[in-house]
């Protein structure tokens, strides 16, 4: 397995950890994330606060499917499971592009989508 896609991998173990300072710290001081239809986030203190979740929140666990690699750039695909704390629960899709610069993550582009109970 290349650098590049051990990073990625343990950029997702920080997200189930909820470890945002030990994700953060695998991206450049000044990563750009953007998730089309926002504006991007700019800089390693604004996407640790960007990541932890709302207080409704009381768990949630990503699972990466796929991994790809090209070049500088690791694409991923699959599913956060979330749960809140009313009890209820959701998951959402993803496929994430990660650019790399000096083996740091230098951008990361999320795309998501709401995966309505019963269609996987």
């Amino acid at each position: 397995m290349s650098n590049q896609k051990q990073i990625v991998k343990e950029c997702n173990e920080c997200f189930n950890r909820q470890d945002w300072a030990g994700l953060v710290s695998h991206y450049t001081d000044d990563v750009e994330r953007y998730e089309p239809g926002s504006e991007p986030i700019r800089g390693k203190l604004a996407v640790e606060r960007s990541m932890a979740p709302s207080p409704e929140i009381k768990s949630m666990h990503s699972e990466i499917t796929r991994i790809l690699e090209e070049g500088n750039v690791v694409v991923t695909e699959g599913i956060v499971r979330l749960a809140k704390t009313d009890g209820s629960a959701f998951t959402v899709a993803f496929c994430d592009l990660y650019e790399f610069e000096a083996n740091k993550v230098r951008r990361q582009t999320a795309y998501t989508a709401l995966v309505k109970p019963g269609t996987g």
